[in-house]
């Protein structure tokens, strides 16, 4: 198992494409669900698939609960968090902190 500082090497290079398309607001967004995701992650390596869908869960419960309450379907407010969380299980297949 790869030290743990080291299973998100190529996060960067996934952050800063998004970085480089998107707004202020939605690089604060990314940016504070990637640090709140990563070190979840860090506090438990072993759970990283449990932790990732985890997250994604997160956000389709506010796309659904959304569309039910306002009659449609979008879950576009959360992209910047959803990139995130995608970016990250990018990095961590591209390291495989889990591979034995």
């Amino acid at each position: 198992m790869p030290n743990t500082k080291d299973i998100f090497a190529t996060l960067k290079n996934y952050s800063r494409g998004f970085h480089r398309t998107a707004t202020e607001e939605e690089n604060a967004i990314y940016d504070k669900k990637i640090a709140e995701v990563t070190a979840r992650i860090r506090a438990d390596v072993k759970h990283a698939p449990e932790i990732i869908a985890d997250e994604f869960a997160k956000l389709e419960i506010l796309k659904w609960r959304q569309a039910f309450t306002k009659g449609k379907l979008t879950g576009h407010e959360y992209g910047s968090e959803w990139k995130a969380i995608d970016n990250i299980s990018s990095s961590l297949m591209d390291t495989k902190p889990l591979h034995e």
